[in-house]
């Protein structure tokens, strides 16, 4: 499931930057900042997630459930801002 906020992000990402390094930093940035967000906002889910991650204790990254819950995290922020960010940016530039 690709969550609408990194959508919706990745959308402003490739609208409001200048260059394309600046939309592949935004996009690493936003990746951290979701994860902030989940951390202080999303505390059921995230809880709920770890502990099904304890309870199964298979394909933890470096035997962690919180290491691993957060990576999933960044990796789908990631994975879903750049491509929407890299080609709504490419758009703007042929558009303009």
């Amino acid at each position: 499931m690709i969550p609408a906020p990194n959508f919706l992000a990745g959308l402003l990402i490739g609208i409001f930057n200048t260059s394309w390094l600046t939309v592949v930093l935004a996009s690493f940035g936003w990746a951290l900042a979701f994860c902030g967000y989940v951390s202080i906002v999303d505390t059921a889910r995230r809880d709920t997630t770890i502990g099904d991650f304890r309870a199964r204790a298979r394909r933890l990254l470096f035997g962690s459930p919180v290491l691993t819950f957060y990576a999933i995290e960044f990796s789908t922020a990631l994975v879903t801002s750049l491509p929407v960010g890299c080609l709504t940016y490419l758009i703007k530039k042929i558009v303009a």
